[in-house]
């Protein structure tokens, strides 16, 4: 009788045992990391976040505000379910993202990266197409974000390549060099030759010789999507010129816009529901007049868009000549709305429409937005809305 009881004592404590074990196994295979956890799996996750950029606090292992924003960032960048939680699809991608990360440094230490040194027009997209690598890791890298200015003679750390496997790496400048005794018989209306140098583009040329871009196009041949040559040597039209041919260009209103200011709406209470993801919508370009589509791609602190089709890539590269980060007044008209924002002219991070000549997808910000590596108002990009606005 004892023994029986003492055999159904251990039976029990053994099917107990194997029940808290499979209930354990089965909570850590299917469990959700949310906002209020606090574990050392959230720490786990905090610094696979912040090695991929998104989460910039102290690893503390608290499920706070910051993270969960965090995780909606990651969520929505990849493409996955943004419910600020972290499940095992989020989990997948941030464990076989950091491992990526992680392999392609481990054979590179901190002190064997290669060394970039800034030279005139280099951009950060530049030299990250040059060393093959990505634009946010040479910015994580750095500690730079996208409105950081490069310096001539700045040291840039290149994550993940070897300094002992670079030979010569040669960028192409984007920035226009803006020294006077660069021209041809310098700035004069007089002198009806120019040599085109690195980061030209025929819409600064004409500026800084005062003309039009219409007579400047029109006396060499040249349409708003032609591409310079360095070396390439254009004429400078005369005031007769340039009178004549912008008078005839005036009448050609295929690029030009009845919108001469929009409405001063703030990103994240209004614009973002009236510019919703997928949306497309035509961007004015307040100097020029000209205007292309876009489509809304993702962002969260501002609007992460790419031009809709090759056509627009091409008038959306001729306010720039080269891509930059320049800050631009722009107008956003969509869903019957004309809203004021500013947008740069720089390619980078990934895209969804692989037949429009964009590498990846360009910024519009409006009143309030943040920028999405640093979370902050972007000054720059702040004065160029209120221009839009015709404030």
């Amino acid at each position: 009788m004892k023994k029986d009881l003492i055999k159904k004592i251990f039976v029990f404590a053994l099917v107990l045992t194997v029940f808290i074990s499979l209930s354990c196994n089965a909570y850590a295979s299917s469990g959700t990391l949310k906002k209020g956890d606090n574990s050392q799996e959230v720490v786990k996750v905090q610094q696979m976040l912040k090695k991929l950029g998104y989460f910039e606090g102290d690893c503390t292992g608290y499920f706070g505000d910051i993270t969960e924003k965090a995780v909606i960032a990651f969520q929505k960048d990849y493409k996955l379910t943004a419910d600020g939680k972290v499940g095992p699809a989020t989990l997948n991608k941030l464990t076989s993202l950091t491992a990526a990360t992680a392999s392609r440094s481990s054979t590179t230490s901190k002190n064997d990266n290669a060394i970039h040194t800034v030279k005139q027009g280099d951009t950060v997209w530049d030299i990250a197409k040059a060393y093959g690598v990505t634009t946010s890791s040479i910015l994580t890298a750095n500690n730079l974000t996208e409105s950081s200015v490069l310096k001539i003679g700045d040291k840039l750390i290149i994550p993940g390549v070897n300094k002992s496997t670079v030979t010569t790496v040669t960028t192409v400048t984007t920035d226009k060099n803006n020294d006077d005794d660069s021209k041809v018989n310098g700035n004069s209306n007089t002198e009806n030759t120019y040599v085109v140098k690195a980061g030209d583009s025929a819409s600064l040329i004409a500026e800084d010789f005062g003309v039009s871009l219409a007579a400047l196009l029109k006396l060499n041949d040249l349409t708003e999507t032609s591409i310079l040559q360095i070396g390439q040597v254009l004429k400078i039209p005369t005031d007769e010129q340039d009178a004549e041919y912008s008078s005839s260009q005036s009448k050609d209103t295929s690029t030009s816009t009845a919108v001469s200011k929009g409405e001063y709406l703030g990103w994240f209470d209004e614009v973002q529901y009236i510019f919703e993801k997928g949306a497309i919508a035509t961007i004015t370009d307040v100097a020029t007049g000209k205007t292309f589509k876009v489509k809304r791609y993702q962002g969260h602190n501002h609007a992460d868009v790419e031009p809709l089709t090759a056509e627009d890539t091409a008038v959306m590269k001729s306010l720039y000549g080269s891509w930059s980060w320049d800050r631009r007044s722009v107008i956003v008209s969509v869903n019957g709305r004309n809203i004021a924002g500013s947008m740069n002219g720089m390619p980078h991070g990934n895209g969804s429409i692989s037949n429009n000549n964009f590498n990846g997808h360009f910024c519009i910000h409006f009143k309030g937005s943040k920028t999405h590596a640093g979370n902050k108002v972007d000054s720059t990009h702040q004065a160029m809305v209120k221009k839009a606005a015709g404030l």
